[in-house]
């Protein structure tokens, strides 16, 4: 039997990117994401949409509601069905623990993702950090009703775009961000950003259905050893041992302390073979994530500057 309600939330999210993509996504003043799922400290956080502006970022909460919304004091959701009241759990309440996690994140490698401003290290505690709930344009809001500090974060999809501009207007603008004290990203800080989170955007093709591509020669393969981890080796010296792994523009790499030659950390799955496979960073370790057959395999090489080896 079809999962309608799965189906249905689907929909909502589909419809929701299309509006980002469609209105900002050629705007240089936003950078749009969507299905990020972040790990912090073994606990994953789902994000629908983020949106990445010079001021910060929006969390865009995505719920399919075809009945009536209703919320009362203390901040309890309900959602009418077939004339009968069922209790949901708080989009916005799931939203800020989604912002907590997208902190915790961007703080633990803030020091390649932002620039220094008179020698000092920038870090992300100053920026904004937005929630917005955007509900189905069929469903019925009870606003009257609505506590003013949650009914603030809800819009129908059809007036999502309206919402986002009135949020980023201010950090938009070159008078008003010269005049405020809040820090703003710099175009190149916004591509590190948009270019480390997207490793942790998710497919929108079920697990099963992705395709499994077979690396085309053994050097592409990385290899396990007896205790699990993907060995790597730099392009130039074949080193193994005297590696860093690093972030750079183009994702995550292995700096060569013999030859300081760069090496894209990117590798094909030692489970299945796909290539189909994104690396991550949790604090000092590397994951190598297979979308294909969802393994998840360290690296044997780890965050941070390795000792130079004799030659």
């Amino acid at each position: 039997m079809p999962d309608y309600k799965r189906m249905a939330g689907e929909q909502q999210e589909s419809q929701v990117s299309y509006f980002l993509k469609r209105y900002f996504g050629s705007n240089e003043s936003y950078r749009i994401l969507n299905n990020l799922v972040i790990e912090v400290n073994g606990f994953n956080s789902q994000i629908d949409h983020l949106i990445i502006y010079k001021a910060g970022f929006i969390v865009v909460e995505s719920k399919s509601i075809q009945g009536s919304v209703r919320v009362n004091s203390l901040g309890e959701w309900e959602r009418s069905y077939k004339e009968e009241w069922f209790g949901i759990p708080s989009p916005v309440q799931q939203a800020a623990v989604q912002i907590d996690n997208l902190k915790a994140l961007l703080a633990e490698n803030s020091s390649h993702l932002l620039g220094k401003l008179l020698g000092l290290q920038q870090s992300f505690g100053l920026r904004q950090y937005k929630t917005v709930i955007a509900i189905s344009s069929s469903a019925r809001l009870d606003r009257d009703n609505i506590p003013s500090d949650i009914s603030q974060h809800i819009v129908k999809t059809e007036f999502l775009v309206d919402k986002i501009k009135d949020l980023t207007q201010a950090a938009n603008s070159a008078l008003k961000s010269f005049v405020k004290t809040e820090p703003r990203f710099t175009a190149d800080e916004m591509d590190r950003i948009y270019a480390f989170l997207k490793t942790y955007q998710q497919s929108g093709e079920p697990a099963l259905k992705r395709e499994t591509k077979q690396a085309v020669t053994a050097t592409e393969t990385p290899e396990a050893t007896s205790q699990g981890l993907v060995t790597v080796s730099c392009k130039k010296c074949g080193e193994t041992e005297a590696l860093s792994a690093q972030y750079g523009r183009f994702g995550y790499y292995v700096q060569c302390a013999k030859c300081s030659t760069n090496t894209a950390l990117k590798h094909a799955c030692p489970a299945c073979g796909s290539v189909s496979t994104k690396t991550r960073k949790s604090k000092a370790d590397m994951y190598l994530d297979c979308q294909s057959c969802d393994t998840s395999t360290p690296f044997a090489v780890k965050w941070g500057v390795a000792a130079s080896s004799s030659k």
